[in-house]
């Protein structure tokens, strides 16, 4: 390097500094501000304003709200922001067989809301002295020893009730079965109070006395065509609750009154 050039060097250097003490002051003083500001947001972040003052409870129809906020152990008083209790409500509730899933979000300034999806009761199945409550797909969402006001299934045979478990049936074919029509007749908008089940055959008890009866595939088919809904809106329109609606192999539905 020239001696021009190292002179020229030595110059730029000092520029340099120059700029740098110059720039030194203001770049402090922003970066207190901005310290002092984060400092400021977190302090009102954990002020009241930001409490759980109310919480709010939705997708419920067999539980309360009262009994929601009970059994998730969810509380008022907490910080919304750093402390909701989120994932312990989710574990508390998620305990429950009838809790198929919950979501926990928070409504500045003050509101926790629960969401939770529950499993819906559809049959039940005897077993000694207890009634083991199901869901469409099997799922044992309690026992009681009071019969429930829902389908009851029988030719059934237990082998395995669990809480929160699907049960597990000695007969499993037929309880698949079981749960299909149980399906079809939800999803139909049919009512039966009692179904008899076998290996082949079925008894749907629409009144103890007002039978439809058949495979269980043509009477699954006949559920899905309407047809079984049709004839009994006939009947009861003519105020008829005693008979035997018959599914044939073919699909056909015929009606026998009971005199």
């Amino acid at each position: 390097m020239t001696p021009e050039e190292q002179v020229a060097e030595n110059m730029k250097k000092r520029e340099d500094q120059r700029a740098k003490r110059k720039r030194t002051p203001a770049s402090r003083a922003r970066r207190i501000a901005i310290i002092a500001a984060l400092a400021a947001l977190v302090a009102f972040s954990l002020s009241g304003f930001f409490t759980t003052k109310s919480i709010e409870v939705n997708g419920n129809t067999y539980f309360t709200d009262t009994e929601i906020i009970e059994m998730a152990h969810a509380e008022t008083g907490r910080n919304l922001i750093y402390n909701p209790g989120i994932r312990q409500i989710k574990d508390y509730l998620l305990q429950n067989p009838y809790i198929q899933s919950v979501e926990v979000h928070r409504k500045l300034p003050g509101t926790l809301i629960i969401t939770v999806k529950e499993r819906t009761q559809i049959a039940a199945i005897q077993y000694g002295d207890e009634y083991l409550v199901i869901d469409r797909n099997g799922i044992l969402l309690r026992k009681t020893e009071t019969p429930p006001k829902v389908t009851m299934l029988t030719g059934i045979k237990i082998k395995k009730a669990t809480l929160g478990e699907p049960l597990e049936a000695k007969n499993a074919s037929v309880f698949k079965d079981a749960l299909a029509l149980l399906g079809k007749m939800d999803d139909g908008g049919i009512y039966f109070i009692r179904i008899e089940m076998s290996e082949m055959y079925i008894k749907c008890y629409v009144y103890e006395s007002l039978v439809v009866s058949g495979a269980i595939k043509e009477v699954e088919s006949s559920i899905d065509d309407g047809h079984i809904q049709q004839i009994l809106e006939k009947l009861f329109a003519k105020n008829i609750k005693r008979g035997t609606i018959a599914i044939s192999e073919d699909g056909y539905a015929s009606f026998t009154p009971d005199v």
